[in-house]
């Protein structure tokens, strides 16, 4: 449910720089996200061959949006060197991605857009920094302490890293495989930095992460730090 903001984020992302490529993966939001974009790519001369849309039949999650985006990042001539994850909303600012991915570029497999524990975050209600905090604290605690932010989906990562994930097996959907993805990435052995951002909660539309939801990744975590512990280290 996009709608209000997926067009201005592409033509931000495509003005950052000519060498990027957009993929958007929609799990047929009814608000008409995957219409819109498929209309404008149509439309817009400067979208040809730089925008790639996947419609997914039902809900199925951030987690499996993700990997299906990877998947297809994978398979694409000439290869992709490095990937960017990021939210629709622009709590993710794209003008911070020259940032993540010269870090990349320095030797790091992965890098993330960090809200902990030195970014800032502007516009949450209360509970939500209470539950964010409460969720990092266990990751960090179960699974690697050198991690500040295991739960804020604006990640960088190199051919390798996302070979590494669309071969392991994904237990969660949800945002909770925020976590879950990096702990395979750390069990690899893979080097992981972070560089401090300004996240703002979003203005236009409305999120779609409950209580429900953020629930299940507090719980989840602790199978996953579970799982970690357990996994033979490179």
């Amino acid at each position: 449910n996009e709608a209000d903001n997926i067009v201005r984020l592409v033509d931000a992302l495509l003005a950052t720089d000519p060498g990027f490529y957009v993929c958007v993966v929609d799990d047929s939001s009814p608000d008409g996200t995957s219409e819109l974009l498929e209309r404008t790519m149509a439309e817009r001369v400067d979208w040809h061959d730089r925008t790639h849309l996947i419609t997914r039949s039902k809900k199925d999650g951030r987690g499996g949006a993700v990997r299906d985006g990877f998947v297809w990042g994978m398979e694409k001539e000439p290869p992709f060197e490095a990937f960017v994850e990021m939210d629709c909303d622009f709590s993710h600012e794209p003008s911070a991605i020259p940032q993540g991915l010269e870090l990349l570029e320095r030797g790091n497999d992965v890098v993330i857009g960090a809200r902990y524990p030195d970014g800032t975050v502007e516009g949450w209600p209360r509970r939500r920094h209470v539950f964010s905090a409460m969720a990092n604290l266990l990751a960090r605690y179960l699974i690697d302490p050198s991690v500040g932010d295991y739960t804020n989906g604006f990640r960088f990562y190199t051919r390798r890293a996302v070979s590494i994930l669309v071969e392991q097996p994904q237990k969660h959907t949800g945002y909770i495989y925020l976590s879950e993805s990096l702990s395979y990435l750390l069990a690899a052995g893979l080097r992981v930095d972070s560089f401090p951002i300004y996240f703002l909660n979003r203005q236009r539309g409305e999120s779609n992460t409950g209580l429900r939801e953020v629930w299940s990744a507090l719980t989840g975590i602790i199978s996953i730090g579970w799982a970690y512990r357990r996994t033979p280290r490179d």
